[in-house]
């Protein structure tokens, strides 16, 4: 090495040069930089923390309320926007001795608008075994002194205990086992203290339904409010060496702690239903049954974007509620699909009846048709009854719809003057007929009708008003009127249901009324000189004794008012519902016995929200199904459409099942306040379908059910080979079904 050294002396000392020059320049740059940061100002510093600092208070200015109210002493007021939030924190006092997975604990902490918090504290083997020693000596000493007293009760039940704490010992142990505390905290939220009050209400009774006994965190409610936060720490009040944290402490042991777990089942399977598709989530078969006896009624909602499928899915679950159930329908079809109606092929495929609504078809539905109703209870049994000042009512609210249509509401008065009108010549009109309420017997009378093509004497059925007599009256009344007020509401009435009246010749000067003969014959000046007017409406769909019967032994009949103009659709639609009300939702019986499972479609359903006589009527028909056991599905293009008045609100909320289709991102703050969706959920329903740009139609047909709280996402399928006849609407497709 030496010699290595020697022999290149040279290049050996230019390298050491070099290695001590680099290592003098390291020095002296490090030295540089002690000496930058010694003497940094502390300006700079203090700024940086002051940023620091604003966005931690910008943080908490977002995060936070504006203030809290602290001072009650069982709830908490949190003020946040200009709102009040009454707060309620609760915790348990007693468990039960046993529980379990999956259905003490879910339905407490999947409360609406509960924020639950568990503390679990593992306690270690040590700790345990001594707190069971503990245990175990205090049992040994009340049992000294039960056998002190003789008390034969009191020891076997300390017998018992002993051994039980003896077997959890020796469990704790060998290591088998382990235990822990355990702490519950329910923060419930409202917006008014009436509301939590009620909500409190029902939260401890849903507890007491699993044997769990809950408290109010009395006095402590900010305290268990801050605990509630998710910082896991238990805050706590203290007064000198007294503190507390205002919750109840369990001990658990690691196989009782497994059911807290909050499992919520994601399956959908109703027992008596009909397979409707696939769950989006499981791949699992849905089944849905909308006389599940869970459900609190049987009205339905379907509601989704044109295209997305919501038509197809209710004629498929009205095909196969007919196939397995036998259950009997009857639909009001809005849509056209060719020169007839959307649902005209599934009625011709279940063997039903197709009634066409418009002119030269001789299908009439009269506006005052009126038949009885059974009625039945347990002392009495099977009676009948004639509710006519309901009918009244019903079709008051039908001849407004036509009188008024889709016009601009008149002022109070007028319409006020209108309504007297229309309903005392309703009145009238069953009076000289002699119908009265409550009296089955005045619909009848003596004579010869035809009964099953037979002709047979007794009792028959008497005629009905209907919209020709009424506008008789009104002529009448109008002539012998002598109220200025009314004068202006008479020739409303004249003049608008002057197109719905089929035929009618009359001498306006002395109102005596012709027959169509007398007119043919060349009569055209009446006695007293006037000149005989004629009147030939042209929408004369409501006049007449009704030839539209909903037969008993037809599964599917449809009433098909696609053809119709597309403004005249929502009055035609009302007085549907109203006729369908009379003649086939008030047959159904009420004797359990009798009772049939019957169901009415009701498509387009929107467009009469804006008709309130149109909206009373659907309410009553809402109503008068629900007595008897009639499923009405009611469809609209949007959720939001039932958000126009007290009526439409009600009938959503009362709906036994929501099919909920692809819904416009407007309306999400609405839909998810309206479905109570997460969300998680609300995101999903906003996407239900894909992108519409994606010709491919895979996701087409998928649907959330919102079924009494419960959610589940949903693929309609069906079967191609059978129900795509009726079920395609596309007229691409359809196009290529018939190439």
């Amino acid at each position: 090495m030496r010699e290595i050294i020697l022999e290149h002396k040279e290049i050996f000392m230019i390298g050491m040069g070099v290695l001590i020059l680099l290592s003098l320049v390291a020095a002296i740059f490090l030295l540089l930089m002690i000496h930058t940061k010694k003497n940094t100002p502390k300006s700079e510093v203090e700024e940086k923390k002051e940023k620091k600092k604003e966005k931690v208070s910008e943080a908490r200015r977002i995060v936070c309320p504006d203030g809290i109210n602290p001072n009650p002493l069982s709830y908490t007021v949190i003020h946040d926007a200009g709102h009040d939030v009454y707060v309620r924190s609760l915790t348990i006092d007693s468990l039960p001795k046993r529980t379990v997975f999956a259905t003490t604990f879910p339905a407490l902490f999947n409360f609406d608008r509960v924020t639950t918090s568990v503390f679990i504290e593992p306690l270690g083997e040590g700790r345990a075994s001594h707190l069971l020693d503990g245990r175990i000596v205090e049992i040994e000493t009340n049992m000294i002194t039960a056998e002190k007293n003789a008390d034969r009760n009191q020891l076997r039940k300390l017998n018992a205990k002993l051994r039980d704490t003896e077997s959890w010992a020796q469990r704790i142990e060998t290591g088998d086992n382990s235990l822990y505390h355990v702490y519950f905290l329910f923060v419930l939220m409202a917006d008014s203290l009436e509301q939590l009050n009620r909500r409190t209400d029902a939260f401890r009774n849903l507890a007491k339904e699993n044997r769990i006994t809950l408290s109010c965190c009395y006095s402590l409610q900010a305290e268990s409010y801050l605990t509630g936060m998710p910082l896991m720490y238990r805050y706590s009040a203290s007064v000198g060496p007294i503190k507390t944290a205002g919750l109840k402490r369990h001990t658990m042991d690691k196989l009782s702690l497994a059911s807290i777990f909050n499992h919520t089942q994601d399956s959908f399977f109703h027992e008596h239903g009909i397979i409707i598709g696939r769950n989006m989530n499981t791949g699992m078969p849905v089944a849905f049954d909308v006389y599940e006896k869970k459900h609190n009624g049987y009205n339905m909602v379907f509601a989704g974007m044109t295209g997305t499928g919501k038509s197809a899915c209710m004629k498929i679950l009205a095909s196969r509620y007919i196939t397995k159930n036998g259950y009997r329908f009857v639909c009001i079809d809005s849509q056209s699909k060719g020169n007839r109606g959307e649902y005209a092929m599934l009625t011709d495929m279940m063997c039903g009846t197709n009634f066409e609504i418009k002119s030269n078809t001789g299908n009439i539905m009269n506006i005052f048709d009126i038949d009885k109703e059974e009625e039945w209870s347990e002392l009495n049994g099977s009676y009948e009854v004639l509710r006519l000042q309901d009918k009244i009512a019903n079709a008051k609210s039908d001849m407004m719809t036509l009188i008024q249509g889709n016009k601009e509401p008149a002022e109070f008065s007028l319409v006020t003057y209108i309504e007297r009108i229309v309903t005392d010549i309703i009145t009238e009109m069953y009076e000289e007929r002699g119908i009265y309420d409550n009296v089955v017997e005045s619909l009848y009378e003596s004579g010869k009708g035809l009964k099953n093509g037979v002709i047979t004497s007794g009792k028959i059925r008497k005629k009905m008003p209907i919209l020709t007599d009424f506008y008789k009256k009104a002529l009448e009344k109008n002539k012998e009127n002598r109220i200025s007020e009314h004068r202006k509401a008479y020739r409303i009435i004249l003049d608008s249901l002057k197109d719905r009246v089929k035929e009618l010749y009359y001498c306006p000067e002395c109102i005596h009324f012709f027959s169509r003969e007398e007119w043919e014959s060349g009569t055209r000046n009446c006695s007293c000189g006037g000149e005989i007017k004629k009147i030939t409406g042209s929408k004369a769909y409501y006049d007449g004794q009704s030839t539209i019967k909903i037969k008993e032994n037809e599964h599917f009949t449809n009433i098909d008012i696609s053809q119709l103009p597309e403004m005249e659709r929502p009055i035609a639609r009302q007085i549907s519902l109203s006729f369908l009300n009379e003649q086939f939702i008030k047959t159904n019986a009420t004797n359990p016995q009798k009772t049939e499972c019957l169901a009415v479609i009701v498509d387009e359903v929107h467009e009469n929200f804006g008709m309130k006589s149109a909206v009373a009527s659907l309410d009553y028909v809402a109503r008068t199904s629900r007595k008897r056991l009639v499923s009405l599905w009611t469809a609209t293009q949007a959720l939001k459409d039932y958000d126009c008045c007290r009526e439409t609100e009600a009938l959503l909320k009362q709906s036994a099942a929501k099919f909920v289709f692809k819904q416009s991102y407007s309306d999400r703050k609405w839909v998810q306040e309206a479905l109570n969706l997460t969300n998680g959920q609300i995101d999903r329903v906003l996407e239900l379908g894909g992108d519409p740009q994606d010709n491919s139609g895979n996701r087409k047909g998928e649907v959330c059910i919102v079924d009494n709280g419960k959610v589940c996402f949903c693929k309609i399928d069906y079967l191609k080979a059978a129900e795509a006849v009726f079920v395609e609407t596309d007229p691409r497709i359809i196009q290529e079904m018939y190439a």
